[in-house]
């Protein structure tokens, strides 16, 4: 009997990275229809589980490049448009954050 060896894909993981990150973003949007309604515990749940979705794509999408480049250090950049795909969520945050800080500024507390 053979096992077989899991290997990290680089193609699928960045794929699945940004659709973890734009499910949590829609999940998000969606349950703000609950706020005010005796149906908070959906909003409630659903802001949770919008937080974990993004975040958790964020770290990943940090991690992705890395883990790309200590499993295939010698082809690593045959894989780069994946690096690049999987970095969106993170480059998507750090853009937004850039924004606010300069659209807000100070003003901000």
């Amino acid at each position: 009997m053979q096992l077989s060896k899991l290997t990290y894909n680089p193609k699928w993981t960045a794929i699945i990275i940004i659709g973890i990150c734009l499910t949590g973003m829609l999940i998000g949007n969606y349950v703000q229809r609950f706020r005010i309604s005796e149906y908070r515990w959906i909003y409630q749940y659903g802001s949770y589980l919008n937080l974990v979705l993004v975040f958790g794509s964020l770290c990943w999408s940090l991690i992705h490049p890395l883990i790309v480049w200590s499993n295939r250090k010698p082809e690593w950049k045959k894989h780069l448009i994946w690096i690049l795909v999987g970095l969106i969520p993170l480059i998507y945050f750090i853009t937004m954050m850039i924004i606010a800080e300069i659209r807000f500024g100070n003003k901000i507390t």
